[in-house]
Order: C-alpha cells, then sequence, then structure tokens
C-alpha cells in the first residue's frame, strides 16, 4: 500500500473524503490563479502517480520525486503573470498564477525613532480576569493523575493551515498527532482533555480562555510548520517548541528537549519565544509545537505517519513529567 493510499484512509477518519484514484500529475502549491507577493522564486510542490516510470520536469528543469510519488522545485518567477508546466511521461499539468510588482523605494528618515512594537494585553484578549491565577506551576510533588493537560489540535474547520505535497492539510495531521498525545498522557496518567476531537474550529482566543475557565495545568498547542512562498523547505526544515510569555518556558523547553533527541535527524531551534494567541495564556503554562515541515517531500512522509505521531507523543509525555519535577 502507498503512503497516499494509507494516508487517505487516516484522513477519512477525520473528516477527509478518501481519493478515488491517484492523478497522473498534480500541483498543491501555487494553486491556480494565487496571488502571490513580489518574489523572484517561489516552491512549487505536488505529487505524481507512482504506477507511472518517467522523468519529471518542471519548467523544463529535472525534478526528483521522492518515493511517496511527492515532488519540490524551485522555480523562477517574475512580476506579473507566470505559469508552471510539470511534465510526467506523457502527463503535463500547467498552473497559471500572478507575483506582485515590488514595491516602490520609500524614503528613509535616519534621524526617525523606531515605533514601538505594539503590545498584546492577554487578560483584554482572552476576557479573563486580572487576577487570573491558580495552582502552582509546575505542579511540584503531584501525581500525573491530578495534572489536567488540555491538548489543541490546531486549526481546523475552514481553517486548513498549511499543505502537503499530496495536498493533504495541517489541519488534519495536526489532529491526529493530538490525538496521539492525548492517548500517551492518559496512558501516563494524566487527565486529558482536547480543544477539538474533529474537524471543527474553535474559535482561537476560546482555546486559551476554556483552558482557564476549566483551571487545566498545562496547555499544548500541536502544529505543522510550512516556508514562505519564495523560501526552499529543504533549507529550513527544523522542529521547534513556541512560548509567549515566562509562565510557558519551561513547559516549553523540557518538551522540545526530548522532540529535538527523538527527531535527531531535524535540526533543533529550541524553545523560542513568539507572540501567538493561544500561547499568550497569564494563568496557564501554555506552548505551541511545530513538530516539522510539511510543504517538504520528506516531511509530509514523516508527519502522517502512526509510528512517528506515537515517538513524539511519548516525547512530549516525558516533557511535561520533566516540567513537573523543575
Amino acid at each position: 500500500m502507498t503512503l497516499r493510499r494509507f494516508a487517505c484512509i487516516l484522513l477519512a477518519g477525520v473528516g477527509t473524503a478518501a481519493m478515488s484514484a491517484e492523478p497522473a500529475i498534480s500541483i498543491a502549491f501555487p494553486r491556480a490563479g494565487a496571488r502571490l507577493p513580489a518574489i523572484t522564486n517561489v516552491y512549487c510542490i505536488g505529487a505524481v502517480a507512482t504506477n507511472i516510470s518517467a522523468t519529471l520536469t518542471v519548467n523544463g528543469a529535472t525534478t526528483d520525486v521522492y518515493r511517496t510519488g511527492a515532488f519540490l522545485a524551485m522555480v523562477p518567477v517574475r512580476s506579473g503573470t507566470n505559469e508552471i508546466a510539470a511534465v510526467w511521461g506523457t502527463n503535463v499539468l500547467k498552473r497559471m498564477f500572478t507575483v506582485a510588482q515590488p514595491p516602490p523605494p520609500q524614503p528613509t528618515d535616519k534621524g526617525a525613532a523606531p515605533q514601538p512594537r505594539s503590545q498584546h494585553d492577554p487578560y483584554k484578549d482572552l476576557g479573563i480576569p486580572t487576577n487570573a491565577v491558580f495552582a502552582a506551576s509546575p505542579p511540584r510533588g503531584r501525581k500525573p493523575s491530578d495534572v489536567l493537560v488540555m491538548v489543541d489540535a490546531g486549526h481546523g474547520g475552514s481553517d486548513t493551515g498549511t499543505i502537503s505535497p499530496h495536498g493533504w492539510y495541517e489541519k488534519d495531521v495536526n489532529l491526529m498527532q493530538a490525538r496521539a498525545i492525548r492517548d500517551e498522557l492518559r496512558r501516563v496518567g494524566f487527565k486529558v482533555v482536547m480543544t477539538r476531537d474533529d474537524d471543527s474550529y474553535p474559535p482561537l482566543y476560546s482555546r486559551p480562555r476554556n483552558a482557564w475557565r476549566m483551571k487545566v495545568d498545562a496547555f499544548i498547542s500541536v502544529h505543522h510548520n510550512a516556508t514562505a512562498a519564495d523560501s526552499n523547505p529543504r533549507l529550513v526544515r527544523h522542529t521547534t517548541t513556541y512560548v509567549s510569555n515566562a509562565k510557558g518556558l519551561p513547559l516549553a523547553a523540557a518538551i522540545q528537549r526530548h522532540i529535538a533527541r527523538e527527531l535527531g535527524h531535524i535540526r533543533d531551534c529550541g524553545a523560542q519565544e513568539k507572540s501567538l494567541a493561544v500561547c499568550r495564556n497569564p494563568a496557564v503554562a501554555s506552548c505551541l509545537l511545530e513538530v516539522d515541515f510539511i510543504n517538504l517531500p520528506e516531511g509530509e512522509a514523516e508527519s502522517w505517519d502512526p509510528a512517528r505521531h506515537r515517538r513524539v507523543a511519548k516525547a512530549v509525555a516525558l516533557g511535561v513529567l520533566d516540567w513537573m519535577m523543575e
């Protein structure tokens, strides 16, 4: 069974219909009619039928095909209308899109003071009282059975997140990985709740707000990454865990240590600070996992692998246990 057919079976269980026939060639990005910013090259990802033996060319350049049929090519582009032509044997697929004109140069005032960045008020954002604090963090001395963890499968519903070469959505692999984390945390003994367990979209701020209302001890959001349109994902592929305040940093660092050890072939960027809505909770230790990049063939194949879901889930559980002892 090919990875494509196997993933279709998995995706059918999370609300995505299994595909009945494998097209000879498909392009997932750029989308037809896409309007891209002012760039000079773009990544093109897609997939070819694995039952055809041929040489793939993208705009005339020979392009490697991964064992799953997925491919990645970097294509030069110019301002205005562009075309990508992918040829696989006798099959040809063309994709039209536009690239914006570069903006005119702006005069600079070297003496001008830098503008301060706008600051989020997490209490106002989440609609919670300014004295919203409760159990000690980390919950030292408590048993896992006394600790409540909320696992958030990022995106969902019409918010698909990013896309992989076969056209699979981030929202679906986030849910698969989140379910594996839930199951492993429960196996270890933790109490676990999910922000979603289907293809729904809980409003963004309702996720951390419900974490406060339910008085959870830890909030873990699960995501998978992609690059900007003009960036080669193979060159920047990494794994990281984001945190938005000091309360979540020990949790993020503990989890990331174990994920980095488990995914040793992927560059470890550690725990990083970034202002993210679901991580700004001042009352709950919160972090966001970016497990891997799915807009490259290798990242797609590994991210949809149930065995890796279980390995990452074990790493997360070990990280939460370490966090409780810090």
